[in-house]
């Protein structure tokens, strides 16, 4: 758990510096918030000023807030900046380092909000042993989002693959043993003939 809190934290920091007010917001966030929904509740709360997040959470948070961030910066992780009477937190190059560790060794949430669509999907991988959770996990996640095994490195189901799908295999480092074809044209293998 701690190193999905590091991981959700560095990656906010990734793009840019932030401001602490910000970064409290985004750390109060549920356990296996995405990326995207991150950003989109801190521009609903930028919006809305305070209105979002109750003092009660910040009074809840704050300290363990405070310790996270005191533990990132010894561990030289972020560092901390003033501009306009305001503290900014960044991402120094060895968190950007551990930043890519994270990424390949933390396994995201696998449950997607399933939507059908007609076009039928078929997902072939073959992820190397040495890769064994992550395959695991693509499976489950497959299974999540109502694709049927045919094999077990071949999948097929008529469900849409959401964009964070997709960029979680990128995350993982797994994309590129991953196939995903979309058959357009039902029927289209029967009318082929086999000669001999």
């Amino acid at each position: 758990m701690k190193g999905e809190i590091k991981l959700k934290i560095l990656e906010f920091l990734e793009g840019s510096a932030q401001f602490v007010d910000d970064m409290l917001f985004v750390f109060s966030l549920p356990h296996g918030t995405s990326y995207s929904k991150m950003e989109y509740f801190l521009e609903k709360r930028r919006e809305q000023a305070d209105k979002i997040v109750p003092k009660q959470i910040r009074k809840q948070t704050r300290q363990c807030f405070n310790v996270f961030f005191y533990r990132l910066k010894k561990d030289g992780l972020v560092e901390k900046k003033n501009k306009n009477k305001k503290s900014l937190l960044k991402l120094t190059p060895k968190g950007r380092e551990i930043l890519q560790k994270l990424r390949s060794t933390i396994l995201p949430n696998n449950k997607y909000k399933s939507q059908s669509n007609d076009t039928l999907k078929i997902v072939i991988f073959d992820i190397p042993e040495r890769e064994r959770e992550k395959r695991d996990w693509l499976r489950i996640a497959l299974k999540n989002l109502n694709f049927n095994m045919v094999q077990k490195s071949v999948w097929i189901g008529k469900a849409k693959l959401p964009k964070e799908f997709v960029q979680d295999l990128n995350r993982m480092n797994i994309f590129t043993y991953v196939e995903i074809f979309a058959v357009t044209k039902a029927g289209s293998l029967r009318s082929l003939k086999v000669t001999q």
